[in-house]
């Protein structure tokens, strides 16, 4: 499952970065790291980025960006 597969106000918790290193890196940066947990906010229409809360931060990431962030469900 991908970040993108969540629903709005779903949680996740991060399993995996794909993609080139350097966007790994950009990731990471941003506060990315196996492990963490991450709400789904809101996605916007029109294929529009997507908005997350990750520890205590919002992020806009592209929806393609999205798909490289591997998740597990929350329950």
């Amino acid at each position: 499952m991908t970040l993108l597969d969540l629903m709005s106000s779903q949680v996740g918790q991060i399993t995996a970065l794909d993609g080139d290193p350097g966007f790994r890196s950009r990731l990471m940066e941003m506060g990315f790291q196996k492990g963490i947990k991450v709400r789904m906010i809101q996605k916007m229409p029109f294929n529009g980025p997507v908005k997350i809360r990750i520890r205590n931060g919002m992020i806009s990431l592209r929806r393609s960006d999205a798909t490289n962030i591997s998740v597990r469900l929350n329950v």
